[in-house]
């Protein structure tokens, strides 16, 4: 049955909006979805309740407020577009968006992840900081008035309907408490006066569920509410959600402190917290990468074991003479073939999931870096003498056993004991050093072996070749690429347009791909600064003023160009080949941005080697402490 009301509005707007649906209703007016006759485009009307509407105090109070509210323009709040009065209807046509409020993804998805939460969070920071900055506080700050656009993925700050320049009263009766219970502030559930910061404790009650999926406070009223915001201990964040980061925890908690002194001044002031909590943090490799840079044979010891016997056959025969030794080598080597298989394989696995040679490359460099970093921490204390002496006998064993072999030993009783003793000491000897967690390669060169055969091998023409024989004919589109920095995803998208181009073009446009990978080369190399230089950031803390720390800022600001001008470039290369790919036939564009790409990879090299013979000659960069 159709609402009365809805009638009577329709009626009263009949000629500039067509109304299609209610999309919601509280406390303070029904929103309605609508047509814009003039301009054809989707718009969300709210009227005022008609109980508050028959007062004119109300009445009045509520237009001047959403003119108020009009008067806004940011990204992030919902624009206003009229604010009028119908057929007895008070009302205001908005902005309709086409997605989800923050509630609405809570109650059916549950907490967000942090980094998600994070931009959110940013982004209404942001939109209150400008409403505050023109003597707005929302005052009603809750999920259902955060909507996210399906779009965009953006949120945006809705329904100022009891917003208030500071320091004005309420648009209902004195003394009432107006806002919704669960995220008022202290000073909101008083009745004392507000300001921005009393906004920012209702985002960080927002943030609070965000996270956890747990209000901090709850209570079967509104008093009991109000009494728990001015004195209950917000209860620990971290506690409820282990998981999530210490950085965004702390800003989420300082948010809701008690006393508006005590929080974030500005949206600008929790922006650049919630920045400093999301310092770059890289995206862990995707499960199918993951399990293809740490796959290795299962029978791999068995094979080791094969090929250390038939070697030391193999040095038997070379010292006989003997001409049958080929045969030996082809059985010592023969485990290299079910190896091969192994790996080719997990290869085709990881391939078929949609990844490219490139991810292989990336993704091997990534847990090679990651592996290093893991054994510098096992082999950072210093090594007994005890361990270096132990190391030393296994290797000698082991030697000597080899050379007994090499060298022959005679035939008989004495000979063969002999033997078996060496043999027997060196499997004793390795077997202790194994169970004493003494490395039989030292500290300092097996970080530097780690994936190393793998590494060659992937990084050359034959690991080019392999990559093109096992690629499938129909590759599957990968789902999970967020690890892949911005570089490499334009770089690919990029090789792959060129190689999709006419024959005629290619030729035309042969340096093209060796353009490509030196723009990409140099962007991840400022990307890779960018990271060390923002370590030594957070190393700063109070000494920001000094010469270290601003030497410190000047070098990741430059990087921070190179890697901006370096994409860029790759953006401009793979949009004219889109327009190639789209029927353009002309080729000037893209020669232009060719060569305007090859200048910027000259002008990066001189740069590079000017820092090279920079760091040659001036002491290390100093670490501000």
């Amino acid at each position: 049955m159709l609402d009365r009301e809805f009638i009577d509005l329709q009626q009263a707007l009949a000629g500039e909006y067509s109304l299609e649906r209610e999309l919601g209703r509280g406390g303070m007016g029904v929103v309605y979805l609508a047509r814009e006759v003039q301009l054809d485009r989707l718009v969300a009307i709210k009227v005022l309740p008609g109980a508050l509407a028959e007062r004119a105090d109300i009445r009045e109070r509520f237009l001047r407020e959403a003119r108020m509210a009009a008067s806004l323009s940011h990204p992030h709040i919902v624009p206003i577009y009229r604010v009028g009065e119908a057929g007895g209807f008070v009302f205001f046509a908005m902005a309709y968006v086409n997605g989800e409020t923050l509630g609405e993804r809570l109650r059916t998805r549950g907490p967000l992840p942090p980094a998600l939460a994070t931009r959110l969070l940013k982004e209404v920071a942001w939109a209150l900081s400008y409403a505050h900055g023109r003597g707005i506080v929302h005052r009603d700050i809750k999920p259902d008035n955060i909507l996210i656009e399906a779009e965009t993925g953006r949120a945006l700050v809705s329904d100022f309907g009891i917003a208030r320049g500071a320091g004005e009263t309420a648009i209902s009766d004195p003394g009432r408490v107006m806002g919704t219970a669960h995220f008022m502030s202290p000073e909101q559930a008083s009745s004392e006066p507000l300001d921005g910061r009393s906004d920012f404790y209702s985002l960080g009650v927002v943030a609070y569920l965000a996270v956890s999926g747990k209000l901090p406070f709850d209570a079967s009223n509104s008093a009991a509410l109000a009494l728990q915001h001015l004195g209950a201990p917000v209860p620990s964040l971290a506690a409820a959600v282990p998981s999530a980061p210490r950085p965004l925890v702390a800003v989420i908690e300082r948010c809701l402190r008690k006393s508006p002194d005590e929080r974030f001044a500005s949206g600008e002031a929790m922006v650049e917290a919630l920045d400093a909590a999301t310092m770059p943090v890289r995206a862990k490799l995707p499960l199918a990468l993951r399990v293809w840079t740490q796959s290795q044979d299962p029978l791999r010891t068995v094979y080791m074991a094969w090929s250390g016997i038939f070697t030391m056959g193999l040095l038997s025969e070379l010292r006989g003479g003997q001409r049958d030794w080929p045969v030996v080598l082809a059985f010592d080597l023969l485990p290299l073939i079910p190896i091969t298989l192994f790996h080719a394989r997990k290869t085709y696995q990881v391939l078929s999931a949609g990844y490219t040679l490139r991810d292989l490359r990336a993704a091997l460099a990534a847990w090679r870096h990651e592996r290093r970093e893991e054994l510098t921490f096992e082999y950072e204390a210093s090594e007994s003498g005890w361990a270096r002496v132990m190391r030393g006998l296994t290797y000698m064993l082991i030697g000597g056993v080899g050379l007994m072999f090499f060298i022959g030993v005679p035939y008989t009783l004495a000979g063969r004991i002999f033997l078996g003793v060496i043999v027997g000491a060196s499997v004793i000897a390795t077997m202790t050093s194994n169970a004493l967690g003494v490395p039989l390669i030292g500290r300092r060169i097996r970080p530097m072996l780690v994936g190393a055969v793998r590494s060659l091998i992937w990084n050359s023409r034959v690991g080019e070749w392999a990559a093109k024989v096992l690629s499938p004919r129909h590759r599957k589109p990968t789902a999970d690429l967020e690890y892949r920095p911005t570089e490499m995803a334009l770089s690919l998208a990029a090789s792959d347009l060129y190689a999709k181009l006419p024959s005629a073009y290619r030729e035309q446009l042969s340096d093209l791909p060796q353009v490509v990978d030196r723009l990409e080369a140099h962007a991840a190399a400022a990307r890779a600064r960018i990271d060390e230089l923002n370590a030594l950031v957070e190393l700063g803390g109070s000494e920001r003023s000094n010469a270290a720390f601003q030497s410190v800022i000047a070098s990741r600001d430059g990087a921070k160009r190179e890697l901006a001008e370096s994409v860029a470039a790759l953006e401009a290369v793979r949009l004219d080949l889109l327009r190639l790919h789209g029927g353009s036939v002309d080729l000037q564009p893209i020669t232009t941005v060719l060569e305007a790409a090859r200048e910027l990879g000259d002008e990066l090299d001189r740069l590079q080697q000017a820092q090279s013979e920079v760091a040659e000659i001036a002491p290390p960069l100093p670490t501000p402490v």
